[in-house]
């Protein structure tokens, strides 16, 4: 089988999308930070060709909006790709604020394994800690299980919504979405008995149509 460089098809896990402050903190792109911030942590979004098979209203990824996926924006900011070669050659030459890697799944069947793969490359090449904000859709116990032994060190969940019925409102069956709020909260508390409490945090996106009572609640 011929591999994606060779067809010359930009997609993980030998390719990443990398937000554009990270590409300027790392010298990858030009640039500059206003007011002289900086960008602690190396932003990488798995990617490829076909996209994410999500349809969560809110997100610039999801599958329904306009356009080719090479050209949508995960959060409304730049996200140029690069080879996992510069990426790993960068993150070893990187100025020392930068403190950590964190890896952001999508839902497409392939992403855990490339996934995996691209956190044991930085693990193994690359001296920073490593999270991944997970897609819970197409994952299960064993896969955290296996984040855990190549050496994730904290686990990120999107619950994004307050209530169940919002949550299925955006992300759901309200917009012909896989996701399901009772399996992301399953996967979430397994993420808290495998990774333990300080090493596991959650999404939360206020004024999407909960009440302040719903939201403290839920926090």
């Amino acid at each position: 089988m011929l591999m994606a460089e060779s067809l010359n098809i930009q997609q993980s896990p030998e390719y990443a999308k990398m937000s554009q402050a990270t590409a300027i903190s790392l010298g990858l792109t030009r640039g500059r930070m206003y007011r002289g911030a900086v960008n602690k942590c190396v932003n990488l979004l798995v990617h490829y060709t076909e996209g994410c098979s999500a349809n969560c209203a809110y997100c610039g990824l999801a599958k329904k909006r306009p356009g080719k996926y090479r050209d949508k924006s995960f959060i409304h900011v730049a996200w140029p790709v690069f080879p996992m070669e510069d990426i790993i050659r960068a993150v070893n030459n990187a100025p020392a604020y930068v403190k950590r890697t964190c890896i952001s799944m999508i839902t497409n069947g392939k992403c855990r394994g490339a996934t995996m793969e691209m956190a044991g490359r930085l693990k193994e090449e690359t001296a920073l800690p490593i999270s991944i904000l997970i897609s819970p859709t197409i994952m299960n116990e064993n896969d955290l299980i296996d984040m855990k032994k190549i050496g994730v060190d904290k686990i990120g969940v999107a619950i994004d919504l307050a209530t169940p019925e919002l949550f299925d409102k955006y992300r759901g069956k309200g917009v012909s979405g896989p996701h399901r709020w009772e399996h992301y909260w399953e996967v979430m508390e397994r993420s808290l008995d495998i990774f333990g409490r300080p090493n596991v945090g959650a999404h939360l996106m206020v004024g999407m149509g909960e009440t302040e009572e719903q939201m403290v609640s839920l926090m």
